[in-house]
Parts: structure tokens; sequence; C-alpha cells
């Protein structure tokens, strides 16, 4: 198969200029583009297609939230990204489609940001079909909403572990005891059973699992209060994006007092508009993790490592945005990665910012991470 062989597919209908940008951004790279103009239409049509690179979905269009979960109960499409083009690019607009199992969001006002991303999706192809069939860590995803054991299994899978579904409790206590387990993704929800019991009996039957129960914000002060002082237990808020498992997963599973680290880095996550130094055209992220001295930032066109890179975005506890300059630490390109911790985006360390903005982020810090980790001084 070329690489003309392969199309761009772009579900609901767009506008007429928007339409065109995209068009021209797939042309760029050799692409073709394949229209379903009603969200209905995009089972059959993914069907038929042999290897589509992504999907670019239009978010407020009538049944979006059901086209994406059809594509990630389907497993030769789960790992398809999806790109979402939405009427405000923000908090709310993030957070809902990492909830459906989107990937990012693009701006369809210019050719130019959806390029970016078709560019670096190409050249990550290769790697996406060489993954091994099995991998040593296993992930269990366990819970009575299969669209939801869909999407949790993906950002698992994405994150380097192989992933088996439950979808009784009786037997979860059973499978989390082998020993390839290392993560037990627990929705919390009466009709599957007692989060405490479950994860209980689990333990007691020797589970060295870590257990992530993902809860509704109602319910997470009574689970930390029952579970949450238990080893290897976590609790999840459930309206966060299910990346945010990858996260404290690795915070269960790694040593205590190794890490280096000035500040701890902790889950923030609020839209962030970035640019590489120089570039007159703005990308908008979303943070998944950040520090004193840096952040990371979920986007599928990450800049280069090295490069020099504005921010502006909400800091933690602040009362105003603040712009700030950094350096691009390291990236992690779209695709599954053995050992993965993040999505895909990139690291930056900050390194400077506005008259005052750089005390600011760091006060806001300081002050959130204090509060997460029960310090009197998070910050350094």
């Amino acid at each position: 198969m070329t690489q003309a062989d392969r199309s761009l597919f772009v579900v609901g209908a767009l506008p007429e200029a928007a339409m065109r940008n995209v068009a021209e951004a797939a042309a760029s790279v050799g692409l073709s583009t394949a229209r379903v103009a009603h969200c209905h239409e995009a089972p059959a049509a993914l069907g038929s297609a042999v290897d589509p690179l992504a999907i670019v979905l239009r978010m407020d269009a009538e049944g979006a939230s059901m086209a994406c979960a059809h594509v990630r109960a389907q497993a030769r499409l789960a790992q398809l990204p999806i790109l979402c083009v939405a009427p405000q690019r923000d908090d709310i607009a993030f957070t809902e489609l990492f909830s459906w199992g989107g990937d990012d969001l693009v701006s369809a006002a210019s050719a130019q940001p959806l390029a970016r991303r078709l560019r670096q999706l190409l050249g990550r192809a290769p790697a996406r079909r060489e993954q091994k069939a099995t991998r040593e860590q296993c992930a269990i995803v366990a819970g009575s909403d299969a669209r939801w054991r869909s999407v949790m299994g993906r950002a698992l899978y994405q994150g380097g572990f192989s992933v088996r579904f439950v979808a009784g409790a009786s037997e979860l206590a059973e499978e989390s005891v082998g020993q390839a387990v290392r993560v037990v993704a627990l929705a919390e929800d009466p009709t599957f059973g007692d989060a405490e019991a479950i994860v209980t009996a689990a333990q007691e039957r020797g589970s060295e699992a870590a257990w992530v129960v993902v809860a509704p914000p109602k319910r997470m002060a009574a689970l930390h209060a029952s579970i949450g002082s238990r080893p290897r237990v976590s609790i999840a808020d459930g309206y966060a994006p299910p990346e945010n498992v990858l996260f404290l997963t690795n915070e269960l599973l790694s040593r205590r007092g190794v890490d280096q680290r000035a500040s701890a880095r902790v889950l923030y996550g609020t839209a962030v508009v970035f640019r590489v130094a120089g570039r007159d055209e703005d990308e908008i992220g979303f943070s998944y993790n950040v520090s004193a001295g840096g952040l990371y930032v979920r986007t599928l066109a990450p800049p280069d490592a090295g490069q020099e890179i504005w921010l502006e975005m909400w800091p933690p506890r602040c009362e105003r945005r603040v712009r700030l300059a950094g350096t691009v630490a390291w990236r992690r390109p779209f695709g599954p990665s053995e050992g993965a911790t993040v999505p895909a985006g990139f690291g930056v360390k900050i390194t400077d910012g506005l008259s005052g903005d750089l005390d600011r982020w760091r006060a806001g810090y300081d002050a959130f991470a204090a509060n997460l980790l029960g310090t009197s001084a998070a910050g350094g």
C-alpha cells in the first residue's frame, strides 16, 4: 500500500472554509480525504476503509460521541487517532473529547495545525503496526460500562500494557492475583460491585497490583476514607482524562524516595496556548502534569527537543493567566509505547516569564502541590 492509498476521514459536516483547510492539510502530506457527512454513517464508511490514518471529527455534530464509541469498540480501529474540531478549544472541550477516547483538539481555521499533526502521524505509522503481540505487563480494566472499558483500556494499552477486560466482580479478585498483572483500573459503580469490598478481597488473596479506583467526584472523599490508605491504592476522578490512570499507576508502582526532582510532579489539566519561539501561529494543547520548574503538554504536534517554546495558561491556584518561556526537554510521539507514563506530547523546562509571571507560576504550584501532597512547602 502506498501513502496515496491512505485516507483522512472527516466525520460530521464542517463549514465550507474549514473543509477546504482540512482537505489542503491532507493533500499537503499526500493523503486523500473521505467525507462522512453524518456521524451515524461513520461505522459503515470506516468498515470498508483499508488503512485510515486518522479521523477529523466535528465535535458538536449530532452523534459525535457515539461515533467515537464505535471506533473505540473496534479492535481494528482502537488505536486510530481522533482529532476533534470544536466551537471552543477550552478545558471543557478537551476533557470531553478525552472521555470519548479522542486524542487532540485541532483548529480548522488554517491548514497548518492539522498538517503538522498528520506529518507526525505518518512518521509513526510503521512503528504502530509493529507493536509486539504480547507484553510482559498486564492491566485489567474492570467495570460494567463497555464504553468506559474500551476507552480506559486504550489509554493503558498506549502506555505499554497488555489489557484484559473483566465485566464481573466475582472473577476480579482471582484475575488480579496473576503475577503479570501490574494495574487494575476499577470503575466505582454499584451495579458492578462494592469497590471497597472488591479491593480488600483481592489484596487479601495476594494481589500486588496497583489499584486505581475511578469514581465520580462526589464519591471520592468516601473512597479515600475507606480504602485510600491501603497499599498500592489510588482514587481517580471519573471526570478526568483516562490517561491520568497511567500517572497514578506509575506513582503507586515506583519506589518511594528515589525521585531526585527538586519538586514533585502532580496531575493538573488545563488548556495551554503554545508556539515555537518566532512562529506566527499558536497551537493549543492540554497540560498533563506540572512541577515548580516545568510541565507536560498533551498534543499530537509536539515540537522537537531543544526548541524554545512560548506558553500561556492558567497556573493552579492563580488569579490570572501567565506567559512563560521554556525549552522542550523531551517529546513523546503518538502511539503505543512500552513503559510510557504519559500520553503523546512534550515536556517543557520553564526558563523565564513575563514580569512576575514566573513567581506566580511557582506560588500557584506550591499551593496546589502542598494541598495534594499534604506538605507545607512542595516547591523547590
